[in-house]
């Protein structure tokens, strides 16, 4: 039964209730955010303990406004007691202008020039997963996209930026996904919290030794540069170090596996669409901003209050935690022409939502376009045929994060 059918079967009015930890609001959230957006922009959810906010408008000032919305406790609502630094905040969760400090170091590694010196690399990495892939299950046969490819391709990309070994390319993405399912804690019980907590201690007992190594040994990579760099004539803590390497690790991998699965299943759905850019790979940029508007791989982030304030009429007290979904931003009926259409020929007038707005605009947005450009070249150029085995979608257990948990494909090399 579908997630409307479901919601409609559960009340007489048939509105559709928004819980963002119901498993079939997680599985199909968008119908839920069309509701939101037309008869409650600002939705006080119990679960979460939490504001959520739907429409464009409302995000995008409330995310510009960092006094009034602070991103301090960020980390903490996300994360809870299994943050691997628990000691120091993240760049992700500090408010100027100690973030503008740290982000200064952090843009060193992706400014567009630097980005663009490791276009080569993604494409050689791309293929050399493809060779792995070939090697293993023959020219044509079956694999999953989601852990032989969309997994090993940005950890190993981001691996390279930090100086990490990438023969442990495959634990690290074991402990983001852990570490990140932390947002779901209140919902598991103890012997998946033990796991969580486990894989939180293994990230950062290998951060620990990391440090130690590059101190005696620096190199050209951004871990070097974390130890060595100064801000105002301070050196960054080991702490400030260990907390920047594994913000950077997370969000290195995790927005561009989402984004490349994710991208593959809205093209089987769409098989006009695929069709094309099968046959003209310069479509691949449209298409990857489409599925950035339509699917993100960043659904919702966290915003909490610094005074009493007010949002689209609903009275919101200090300390409160808000969301805003940034999904249902990008569907805004206000901002896109017909937002439920895949459409990779829309003209977008307005920014996309899916790296936020305001002062914490994602870093890495430009390294996760390019990265994700060149994986789908070699994909398409590699292979005559890949398509998912089935319609059926096994997404993420995850209300902010949106990929594909594991994706089986069909595949038949050129």
């Amino acid at each position: 039964m579908t997630a409307i059918m479901e919601a409609n079967a559960g009340g007489a009015s048939g509105k559709l209730d928004y819980d963002p930890l119901n498993p079939d609001v997680k599985h199909e959230p968008y119908p839920y955010y069309v509701e939101l957006r037309r008869n409650e922009p600002v939705k006080w959810l119990p679960g979460l303990q939490a504001y959520g906010v739907a429409r464009y408008d409302d995000i995008d000032a409330l995310l510009k406004d960092g006094r009034t919305f602070s991103s301090g406790q960020f980390w903490p609502a996300l994360l809870g007691e299994y943050d691997p630094v628990p000691e120091e905040a993240p760049m992700i969760s500090m408010d100027p202008p100690g973030h503008m400090q740290l982000r200064r170091i952090a843009n060193k590694a992706f400014v567009p020039s630097k980005v663009n010196g490791l276009r080569d690399r993604t494409y050689e990495i791309a293929n050399l997963l493809v060779d792995d892939i070939i090697a293993k299950h023959g020219p044509e046969g079956e694999f999953d996209f989601a852990w032989e490819f969309t997994a090993l391709y940005p950890v190993t990309v981001v691996a390279e930026v930090l100086g990490v070994p990438t023969e442990r390319r495959a634990e690290f993405k074991v402990w983001v996904d852990d570490v990140l399912s932390a947002a779901n804690r209140a919902a598991y019980g103890p012997e998946k919290l033990a796991h969580i907590a486990a894989s939180t201690k293994k990230m950062r007992d290998f951060f620990e030794d990391l440090y130690d190594e590059r101190v005696k040994n620096l190199g050209d990579d951004l871990i070097s540069t974390f130890i060595t760099t100064e801000v105002d004539g301070q050196k960054l803590t080991r702490n400030q170090v260990l907390s920047m390497a594994i913000l950077l690790l997370i969000g290195g991998v995790e927005t561009t596996t989402n984004l490349l699965g994710t991208t593959l299943i809205e093209l089987n759905r769409h098989r006009d669409v695929f069709d094309r850019v099968l046959a003209d790979h310069s479509l691949i940029p449209a298409v990857l901003e489409e599925v950035l508007r339509y699917n993100p791989p960043v659904q919702i982030i966290f915003r909490h209050t610094t005074i009493d304030t007010e949002i689209a009429g609903v009275k919101i007290p200090a300390g409160s935690a808000i969301m805003p979904i940034l999904a249902s931003a990008n569907r805004d009926e206000s901002k896109f022409d017909n937002p439920e259409v895949f459409d990779i020929d829309r003209k977008i007038e307005v920014p996309l939502m899916s790296f936020g707005q305001g002062p914490h605009f994602c870093l890495g947005n430009y390294l996760s376009r390019m990265e994700a450009k060149s994986a789908l070249e070699v994909i398409f150029s590699r292979f005559s045929l890949i398509e998912p085995v089935s319609d059926e979608v096994h997404w993420l257990d995850s209300y902010f994060a949106r990929g594909p948990h594991v994706l089986p494909v069909r595949y038949r090399v050129r």
